[in-house]
Order: structure tokens, then C-alpha cells, then sequence
């Protein structure tokens, strides 16, 4: 496994709150993804094949996914999207946390634009609620 997504693993692998929300990207519902692209693959009929270490860890509504490919810490991002690039996946980002780092600043303006309307409770446990 990748050093980067380890990390990304350990810090936010069971879910971020609204980040990424809708996005089957953490655990448990990482678990089986390469399974589900195998499939949408075959679907298409694409002429794609995985190689052996690369490793699916994001689907969109199951008819888009990202992997990454090769073995070294920080690896590249592919992305596969049902209908496009003549149904094979293009390289998308030099390494994970590039894809990572971007994905949170496109997010960025909407949390920016609803900050005030977000109102915190501390649970019995210390956790927090947010309230939006």
C-alpha cells in the first residue's frame, strides 16, 4: 500500500464529515471497489486491464472510479468515467496527494460559504455534531 494513502488511511479512512460525502472513498465502503470498476469495465466493454498493483480506492456513483498505478509512496491517479476517452482511463493527477489536495480545494468554497451557518454541539461522549 501506498505511503500516502496509508496516511490518508489513518487520519481519515472512516469519513471526514461532509468532505468527499457521496463518494465511495472510505472505509467500509472502499472494501470491494476494485470488484465494482472490474465491472463497470466489462459493462462498457472496455478494452482496459488493470495492472497488478494497481489500486481502486474512489467511485462516484458507480459509473466513474480513480486508481492508483505504480508501487512507489505517493503514486499517480487514474481516472475512468462511463462514455469518455473511448471508455479506457487517462492519467489524471501525478500522485495521490495531488488528487487529494485538489479535491479538498474544490471543495473549499462551499464550506467557505456555509461556515456561519453551522452550529456545533458537544455530545455526551466530547464528540461534536455539526448542525447545518
Amino acid at each position: 500500500m501506498a505511503d500516502a494513502y496509508r496516511e490518508f488511511l489513518s487520519l481519515i479512512g472512516g469519513g471526514a464529515g461532509r468532505f468527499m460525502q457521496g463518494e465511495d472513498v472510505y472505509h467500509p465502503r472502499v472494501l470491494g471497489l476494485g470488484t465494482a470498476a472490474h465491472e463497470l469495465l466489462e459493462e462498457n466493454e472496455s478494452p482496459f486491464r488493470f495492472e497488478p498493483t494497481d489500486r481502486v480506492f474512489s467511485m462516484h456513483q458507480g459509473y466513474q472510479f480513480e486508481f492508483m498505478r505504480g508501487t512507489g509512496p505517493d503514486p499517480e491517479v487514474c481516472s475512468y468515467s462511463e462514455g469518455e476517452h473511448a471508455d479506457v482511463p487517462v492519467r489524471s493527477y501525478a500522485s495521490f496527494t495531488d488528487w487529494l489536495r485538489t479535491t479538498a480545494e474544490a471543495e473549499m468554497p462551499a464550506w467557505k460559504r456555509h461556515v456561519e451557518t453551522v452550529r456545533e454541539e458537544i455530545n455526551a461522549d466530547g464528540s461534536i455534531r455539526l448542525h447545518w
